[in-house]
């Protein structure tokens, strides 16, 4: 990234950003091409690339607000780069909706924390959420989350326990990961560092080169289930560090 005329030394003439050229686009429009074969390591690879880039926003103390596959750019060599780019609201502007009072606001609700629908306001802990919701983008290759759920509806939704169910070809692992990602307390949800800790080490032991179809399905077709604290589930989060790791 370059700056082109910051310190105006071309008088008239407003300051300008050059960025690399993304070869790959963005990371769902990648993921969802027919063209594509991606394996779970693969895409639990971008997921982990995701966390590390996160990590270094968290520690400079800055909250994304947006984090979603379709605001990760992919180079020539299959970096992802954590972006955010406001045409992406042009592209998939039916992911953004108003909430509440907030008519003229656009939002990306269905990523969003719950404290973030009900008070529009968010911290990294809401970015750790939404990352959840990327990771559970990767592993459909994807699929809109909450497909059955108006946007209008989401808040009660996630209120009452709701959470996106385990893809199909999902390590039960990383699926521990995203319902700890969702956690409805936000200073119980893990840091970006713990995120990249644990991302890692799951890909590190991971075997075997499962392809994932773009008609993958989910582990339990029946009604979303409660989240697991709720219900007295023994998925544990214990051993994610849940204290800050940069912004607040």
């Amino acid at each position: 990234m370059c700056f082109i005329n910051r310190d105006n030394r071309f008088p008239g003439r407003l300051p300008l950003v050059v960025l690399p050229y993304m070869k790959h686009g963005d990371l769902r429009h990648f993921i969802r091409s027919k063209n594509r074969n991606p394996t779970v390591k693969d895409l639990i690879g971008f997921g982990l690339q995701v966390a590390r880039g996160m990590e270094y926003l968290a520690q400079k103390k800055f909250v994304h607000r947006d984090l979603a596959a379709r605001n990760c750019m992919l180079d020539e060599n299959f970096t992802v780069k954590v972006a955010d780019f406001g045409m992406a609201r042009d592209v998939y502007a039916k992911e953004y909706y108003s909430i509440q009072d907030h008519k003229r606001v656009k939002l990306p609700v269905k990523w969003m924390a719950i404290e973030s629908l009900q008070t529009q306001k968010f911290t990294t802990k809401s970015d750790v959420w939404s990352y959840g919701i990327l990771l559970w983008e990767l592993l459909t290759r994807g699929a809109s989350p909450y497909p059955e759920v108006d946007p209008y509806d989401i808040t009660q939704y996630l209120l009452k326990g709701r959470r996106l169910l385990q893809p199909q070809y999902c390590p039960d692992t990383l699926y521990v990961i995203m319902l700890a990602c969702w956690d409805p307390e936000p200073e119980c949800r893990p840091t970006f560092h713990s995120l990249a800790t644990e991302v890692q080490h799951i890909l590190s032991n991971l075997k075997g080169e499962h392809y994932i179809s773009l008609k993958v399905t989910y582990v339990n077709l029946d009604q979303p289930r409660p989240y697991p604290s709720l219900v007295g589930s023994e998925a544990t989060t214990s051993d994610l560090d849940t204290d800050s790791d940069g912004a607040s």
